[in-house]
């Protein structure tokens, strides 16, 4: 985030490039902060918020400009068990209502599980697709269920024979 601007001003930066109004831009804006339920802090500096309220701010920045596909890499890591939980749901409540595809790279393995419809598993040097799994259990998923369970596990085992073919 920029620290000179108030976070409706953040959010509204992706949006300046657009042939949009002010008017036009401050609305999509303020929609995308009360999507991620922050439209409260539209005038608070960045250096005001946590850490989960700056995760939530860059997914608003992103949600504002409705890319047809939503590109993002590791987003939760470095969040505490509780707020990446939460945002995890968020993300999925926010990306079903709009429509939207997400492409969402995580070394998470349950996150990728509890997150996607489809995990591809990536392998090695040079870089090709080991594997890919369908997730086929329904939203909303319980984190600790067995179908869920499963499935890690079986994109563990593709890692450790990933692993064990590298070396």
């Amino acid at each position: 985030m920029l620290p000179w601007r108030r976070i409706l001003d953040n959010v509204a930066f992706g949006l300046e490039k657009l042939k949009l109004s002010r008017a036009e831009r401050r609305e999509r804006a303020e929609s995308a902060l009360a999507r991620v339920g922050l439209a409260d802090l539209a005038n608070r500096w960045p250096f005001q918020l946590s850490g989960g309220q700056r995760q939530r701010v860059a997914l608003a920045r992103a949600l504002a400009v409705q890319p047809h596909v939503l590109l993002m890499d590791e987003p939760f890591s470095a969040l505490d068990a509780l707020t990446r939980e939460a945002l995890q749901d968020e993300l999925i409540r926010l990306c079903r209502a709009a429509g939207q595809t997400v492409l969402f790279v995580t070394h998470d393995i349950e996150e990728a599980v509890y997150l996607a419809d489809r995990v591809v598993v990536l392998a090695g040097s040079p870089g090709h697709i080991r594997a890919t799994h369908v997730i086929d259990t329904p939203h909303p998923r319980d984190r600790t269920s067995p179908a869920l369970q499963e499935m890690a596990q079986r994109i563990r085992s593709d890692l450790l024979l990933t692993d064990r073919v590298a070396a």
